[in-house]
């Protein structure tokens, strides 16, 4: 091991320390609290950006399945994995917490590979995802704008909005503001958060509102009135009907089936966990952030789907799904713009001017927080891996007068640029599918070493707290968790894999995601090689917890 002079006591003795780690203290700050949490979990799980083609895309794909059935069944699994991450967010309370405590069960190479490869699925698919989604909400506001209140000028200007020069150039704006924020600290993100979140509880007040005061009579009046042009609102049946769309039953087990695409609603919630290490009172701010950021989601996507189905007719829906996902040509010659949310409920707002806009406003403006914490989360899995000496020890370092790692936040910046421009300019788009596949079957992983922990971690599973150190039968509390969740989410993914209308395998996507994989291994085992030739033996770090 390396010896490490630390700054002299004050008992002026200059003592000597010997570490594995980057440095003796992690050096972040712990100011979130468990509203901070909260926020940060919710963030992950619902936006209302998210809002835009979600509905037309579900049932199009589902046809017999209920979200609102297919989220309570979600709920299951997704309660295990939130009860599973509180056990391991309190045991092991630090930045990037699933890959510290999976590296320490199942050995840093497979903990680095595995973390890696789960966050290119993340930021590859939720932050490109939901930044394109913004792009989408303001080309969109534009178009709706445009059609309601008869003027071409804007729905031109929504269309070329939706350029892809537009859509690149937008998101790295967004990338860049997204690195200054994250940067100046937890201050400024909390005050960004609580900003955000005030403006997004008007719009689904509003929106809810609006649902409840609207009948199927009333929108599909509104529809006529609007856009009879195009097509009307019985036609848009008419038009399914005549391409090979039948009405089918809503069933439990069409519901089931549709779990890889309802996972898809409320995957992230586990995120605070990745900043578990800048949490005040992690062992009650944590569990209340990931369970309430659960219910929250459940009760907001499966509320307004209710709402829209029973306001705007659920065969209409699905018709309307199916034309949009099944037959786009069909659906593009007879209406020149997206089948989306906002120009839904603008419909039912609209003559209302004030209404419309607070809608179309809210929507984008409501939703900033949900990009962010997609591009905020990896850098602290790069701090992590770093302050193991997994990547070199510079993206550790931690701002003097920020306290946050400003080297990871530029990474994930430059890394930002690069992901959209195969975004926009590439086919990316269709290979990127693998990404919904990897981000639901990746926590089969962490559900192995929550089943192994307490037979390879017995030091650290004897000082667990509470519950999560019980046995029920001789068995642990947590190997009975890691079970449950290894089969829920493997279940999950392989439902994925197997549904072409959910992952598109590519020779391309697989072969980029066995690079990842073969890169982390090979970059551990290089780093390992070169430590040790400094006398450095950095999988002592992987017997310990991260300093605070």
């Amino acid at each position: 091991m390396s010896t490490i002079h630390q700054p002299q006591e004050a008992g002026g003795k200059n003592e000597e320390k010997k570490t594995f780690f980057a440095r003796t203290s992690s050096g972040l700050v712990r100011e979130f609290g468990t509203l901070d949490a909260l926020l940060i979990a919710s963030a992950a799980v619902f936006g209302l950006v998210f809002t835009i083609l979600q509905f037309p895309w579900f049932y199009g794909y589902n046809p017999g399945a209920n979200l609102t059935i297919s989220l309570l069944i979600a709920a299951i699994p997704f309660a295990f994995l939130m009860i599973l991450y509180w056990a391991m967010g309190v045991i092991m309370p630090r930045s990037g917490n699933d890959y510290v405590w999976v590296a320490r069960t199942m050995g840093p190479a497979i903990g680095f590979a595995w973390s890696a490869l789960y966050m290119f699925a993340v930021f590859a698919t939720a932050f490109v995802g939901a930044t394109s989604a913004l792009t989408s909400g303001i080309s969109t506001s534009f178009i709706v704008w445009g059609i309601l209140y008869r003027l071409p000028s804007l729905v031109s200007a929504g269309n070329t909005l939706s350029a892809p020069a537009y859509g690149f150039t937008f998101s790295v704006g967004i990338a860049l503001c997204f690195a200054a924020l994250a940067i100046v600290g937890a201050k400024a993100v909390k005050r960004f958060l609580y900003t955000v979140w005030a403006i997004a509880g008007i719009g689904i007040a509003a929106i809810w509102g609006i649902l409840l005061t609207t009948s199927t009579t009333t929108f599909s009046t509104k529809w006529n009135a609007a856009l009879s042009s195009y097509l009307s609102y019985n036609g848009v049946t008419s038009l399914a009907l005549q391409h090979g769309w039948t009405a089918a039953p809503v069933t439990f087990a069409a519901s089931v089936i549709a779990l890889p695409f309802t996972a898809l609603f409320l995957l992230g919630g586990n995120f605070t966990n990745a900043v578990a290490g800048e949490v005040k009172n992690a062992k009650r701010a944590i569990p209340i952030a990931l369970i309430l950021s659960l219910v929250f989601g459940i009760v907001f996507w499966a509320v307004t789907a209710a709402l829209t189905m029973h306001t705007v007719g659920s065969n209409w829906m699905y018709s309307l799904g199916y034309l949009w996902d099944s037959t786009p040509s069909v659906y593009s010659a007879a209406i020149p713009f997206a089948p989306t949310f906002p120009l839904m409920i603008a419909l039912m707002a609209y003559p209302n001017q004030f209404l419309v806009s607070l809608i179309l406003v809210t929507m984008v403006a409501g939703s900033i927080a949900v990009p962010f914490v997609y591009f905020w989360i990896p850098s602290r899995y790069f701090f992590a891996w770093s302050f193991d000496r997994v990547i070199p020890t510079s993206f550790a370092a931690v701002n003097k007068k920020y306290r946050t790692p400003h080297y990871s936040i530029l990474t994930i910046t430059v890394l930002s640029v690069i992901v959209f421009a195969a975004y926009w300019f590439t086919s990316w788009p269709t290979i990127e599918t693998i990404g919904t596949f990897l981000w639901s079957f990746a926590f089969v992983i962490p559900g192995i070493a929550a089943m192994i922990f307490p037979y390879v971690k017995k030091d650290m599973f004897a000082g667990a707290p509470g519950w999560m150190g019980k046995r029920i039968a001789g068995i642990p509390v947590l190997s009975m968790l890691g079970a449950i969740v290894t089969v829920s989410f493997a279940y999950i993914g392989y439902l994925a894999l197997v549904n072409p209308l959910i992952v598109t395998p590519t020779s391309y996507g697989v072969l980029v995601a066995a690079i990842v994989i073969v890169a982390c291994f090979a970059i551990y085992y290089v780093g390992k090689w070169y430590h040790k030739k400094q006398g450095l033996d950095t999988e002592l770090a992987f017997k310990e917890i991260p300093p605070v």
